[in-house]
């Protein structure tokens, strides 16, 4: 009896240790994706009461206000989640759907600005924002763009629009902002000079404010007055400012040991000249060759320079339509021994100039060829392009639908995938989906795949 008596006060004792808790069930509703939560080191006591419950949750994604909702045998309760708790943005708060995922990204087109191209491009776009639940009636802020240095002040502004929620603030800078070089210093060893971009989230009925481009010195101004401001002034980046023009990146072809053409990489449109260099190639002895260039239809020669007539003598023949020449090189100076063992250098300049209406968009190709008459030899024929484009883009920029992946396959046994766009920016700011053309590696597959 003893020792039934025991076994049942040890029941007892232990049962006595387990906490009383209150046997509600909560549940949150209007939310995508939300977790109960437990505390890794949680205190055993912390729900021992019959008259409260303590429960921690995280909501992930919603589309809706998330609703608590709690119930307790036959009695139900229900209460939003205050948005004061969910860290919502007021940028967007006076849209009619509700934006908690919502957020602000911007990119810098070109962080490097030179004085013949001084417009900055900043794109904007919402992450978190669904792009397949679109109302073409949805009205968007604007984006206002700040661009400071020192007293000086520029600014200008565009409206979020499309089911990306996306612009492009376009801010061109004045001559002032370029100082001049001093004189005796190359252009290579140029500082530029740091100019600061912020930007700001308006609230408007009408159009963005155009007029704000022209707007300079005017810290002072009390601009903010005209329109609502959802957000305080927030900063994208900064740019360098070069005093110096932007040189375009080249690429070289070299016909044989003694002639090399230096050739631009960018793109050009109908309408452009394009000039190729040619040069002596180091370490070159030739004194006298023939050049025999030809074009494809739509691109015509326009101009062929000496760049030493005290050096080279040249005589060119062309035909009419200027798509064939042959250009005769003879060095002034035939005396080989003074010029072994010197770097290479210029001896012309070409034109080209791509005829408009001609419908050449794509590759144009030209022909060079070398010949040596006092050798009686001929080098091979070799192709150069010129890529003609009937957009000009600017800068390419990568768009996720939502900036944050949060792995819950481990909990749910479901593949977590965030839509991703590719997107062209063109000089006008105009903005093109390049999704089907681009491509996108993953930098560790076991991570993440595209």
């Amino acid at each position: 009896v003893v020792e039934s008596r025991g076994g049942i006060m040890d029941s007892i004792q232990r049962f006595s240790n387990l906490p009383t808790y209150l046997p509600a069930s909560p549940h949150i509703c209007n939310a995508d994706i939300f977790f109960f939560l437990k505390e890794a080191n949680q205190d055993i006591m912390r729900n021992s009461s019959l008259q409260s419950r303590v429960d921690s949750f995280f909501i992930y994604k919603a589309k809706q206000p998330p609703v608590l909702n709690a119930t307790y045998g036959p009695f139900s309760v229900e209460q939003p989640v205050p948005l004061d708790l969910m860290l919502t943005s007021a940028s967007f708060g006076f849209t009619n759907k509700f934006t908690f995922n919502w957020k602000l990204k911007s990119h810098i087109i070109n962080s490097s600005i030179y004085s013949n191209k001084p417009k900055i491009q900043t794109l904007f776009y919402i992450a978190g924002k669904d792009w397949d639940d679109y109302d073409s009636e949805e009205m968007l802020p604007c984006v206002k763009m700040f661009a400071f240095l020192e007293s000086r002040e520029v600014v200008a502004s565009c409206r979020l629009t499309g089911h990306l929620g996306l612009c492009v603030v376009e801010l061109e800078l004045s001559p002032s902002w370029f100082s001049s070089p001093p004189p005796l210093v190359l252009e290579e060893t140029l500082e530029g000079i740091t100019v600061e971009l912020f930007y700001k989230i308006y609230a408007v009925d009408g159009e963005c404010s155009p007029e704000d481009a022209k707007w300079e010195n005017n810290i002072h101004a009390g601009e903010d007055n005209e329109h609502q401001a959802l957000s305080a002034m927030e900063r994208i980046g900064s740019i360098i400012v070069y005093p110096n023009q932007d040189r375009l990146k080249q690429s070289s072809l070299r016909l044989d040991e003694n002639i090399v053409i230096h050739l631009p990489l960018n793109p050009v449109r109908e309408g452009d000249i394009v000039t190729f260099h040619v040069f002596l190639a180091d370490y070159s002895l030739a004194d006298q060759f023939v050049l025999r260039i030809r074009t494809a239809p739509g691109v015509r020669i326009a101009d062929i320079r000496v760049s030493d007539a005290d050096q080279w003598g040249v005589q060119e023949e062309t035909d009419s339509a200027r798509t064939t020449a042959t250009v005769t090189c003879v060095h002034n100076d035939p005396g080989a021994e003074d010029r072994a063992n010197t770097s290479s250098y210029e001896i012309l300049q070409m034109d080209f100039e791509i005829a408009n209406g001609s419908s050449a968009a794509g590759a144009q190709q030209i022909t060079w060829q070398v010949e040596y008459p006092r050798d009686d030899s001929v080098s091979e024929l070799l192709v150069s392009e010129i890529f003609v484009s009937t957009t000009m883009f600017v800068g390419i920029v990568p768009l996720a639908m939502d900036t944050e992946v949060l792995n819950t396959a481990i909990l749910t046994g479901r593949m977590v995938s965030v839509p991703v766009k590719v997107v062209a920016v063109q000089e006008d700011g105009s903005v093109v989906d390049v999704s089907d053309s681009a491509e996108c590696k993953s930098a560790d597959e076991d991570v993440v795949k595209v």
